[in-house]
């Protein structure tokens, strides 16, 4: 069996397990070791990274439909929007809260607490932004490479059905 194969069938095997049956109860002991495992791995400050993002995407489309705008008010714009998470991240917390508890039971998060805790788990905390973003980047570039090739074998299916496109 070839090491593709064998990674499929890992996959599809994981895949079909109910990951919430693997979960326990949301104690307040659980909730505190969620908490303090969003605080130490960052999770809560995605936040801050999607407002930046959300800044650049709304100074775009204001300058399109207003290029009236004082930059002194495109200026202000990150601090409103910064502002708006601050405000609301407590919203944002009480939901991801029930999301760990569904997924990890009480003792992963205690041996996720444990690992981020150490030298190996600072660094992954750390290098986890970058390694996503180059991922993410690689991962688009593929995926834009293979559309030729995805075009081609649809048309030659859509051929070979006798559809016309």
């Amino acid at each position: 069996m070839t090491l593709v194969r064998v990674l499929v069938a890992i996959f599809v095997l994981g895949s079909s397990l109910p990951l919430v049956a693997l979960a326990d109860d949301l104690t307040p002991e659980k909730r505190v070791d969620i908490e303090r495992l969003l605080k130490m791995t960052g999770a809560l400050s995605l936040g801050k990274q999607m407002a930046v993002s959300i800044v650049a995407q709304l100074n775009l489309a204001i300058k399109k439909a207003r290029p009236d705008v004082p930059q002194k008010l495109m200026d202000a714009l990150p601090e409103e929007v910064s502002a708006v998470f601050d405000e609301n991240i407590a919203t944002f917390k009480e939901a991801v809260i029930p999301m760990y508890s569904k997924y990890f039971t009480a003792i992963e998060i205690k041996q996720m607490v444990q690992f981020y805790s150490t030298d190996l788990g600072q660094k992954v905390i750390k290098i986890m932004p970058a390694l996503m973003q180059e991922s993410m980047a690689i991962g688009q570039a593929w995926g834009q490479s293979l559309g030729p090739r995805i075009d081609a074998r649809i048309k030659a299916r859509f051929k070979q059905e006798g559809i016309t496109i």
